[in-house]
């Protein structure tokens, strides 16, 4: 799978509970995705500003780290912003390929992002927004995104896509039903349970599974609220549904979590 080289950004996992926390997180979606060879998974929120991208780039980096094959995807054609965590240009992707004007290969783009503990290099593979366009759930909703993400997986241990918030456009439900599951970013004493009810609701419509809840800049004094809130409805009380959360003294924002329940 050939691409072009962007520099990782400084500051990935910058301290020991975040990169713990997403050592964790990475095992409980491996988990989760067990029963599938080759899967695509969607990271969204309910609303902007909530760190689904920042989640999904710490989460891809701690993959790579881990050794596996991830190519990570960015969906969000309305506001992109994964390029940037990578240091890398956004000047063709996605949308050169879903409009056929460019082959995915010219797209992607190789991220070195460490050494692994066995002294080899370790990276991933980029797949940016490329050009903006009037009409991203349209575009979205064609049989040539699915095509692409098969086309993807097929070369990758996972595909992890970066999509809007659920509830701000209909563009992450179009995306929805391609993927293995979906993974929902909450921001601890900002996001409503209300929307994080909504977001789940439509997801599940959409037919769209969700894999798990991840709790982000959450604090050890925010357990009793979680428990009693998000961790209540959203990993109680539904079956498939699998609850992530950061549970440390220190804050661990802006990132995910470590506790499955």
């Amino acid at each position: 799978m050939p691409g072009r080289r962007p520099e990782l950004a400084d500051g990935q996992l910058d301290n020991v509970a975040r990169r713990e926390a997403y050592r964790v997180l990475r095992s409980n979606l491996s988990v989760a995705l067990s029963e599938f060879e080759r899967p695509s998974v969607i990271v969204t929120s309910a609303y902007a500003g909530e760190g689904k991208t920042s989640t999904i780039a710490n989460l891809a980096y701690s993959m790579a780290m881990a050794g596996q094959r991830v190519v990570l995807v960015d969906l969000d054609l309305r506001h992109p912003d994964v390029h940037h965590w990578f240091g890398a240009p956004n000047d063709m992707g996605v949308t050169e390929v879903l409009l056929d004007n460019r082959d995915v290969d010219d797209c992607l783009q190789f991220a070195e992002v460490g050494v692994g503990p066995d002294g080899k290099p370790r990276g991933l593979y980029l797949l940016s927004t490329g050009s903006q366009v009037a009409n991203p759930a349209e575009l979205l909703g064609t049989r040539r995104t699915a095509r692409l993400l098969e086309a993807l997986a097929s070369q990758a241990g996972i595909v992890l896509i970066d999509t809007p918030p659920v509830l701000a456009v209909a563009d992450t439900l179009v995306i929805g039903r391609m993927a293995a599951g979906a993974v929902l970013v909450v921001e601890t004493r900002r996001t409503p349970i209300g929307a994080v009810q909504q977001a789940k609701d439509a997801l599940i419509r959409n037919q769209t599974r969700l894999l798990g809840l991840v709790v982000n800049k959450f604090r050890a004094k925010d357990s009793t609220d979680l428990a009693y809130g998000y961790g209540y409805g959203y990993g109680y009380g539904y079956g498939d549904d699998r609850s992530i959360s950061a549970g440390d003294d220190e804050e661990v924002g802006p990132d995910a979590g470590s506790d499955l329940w």
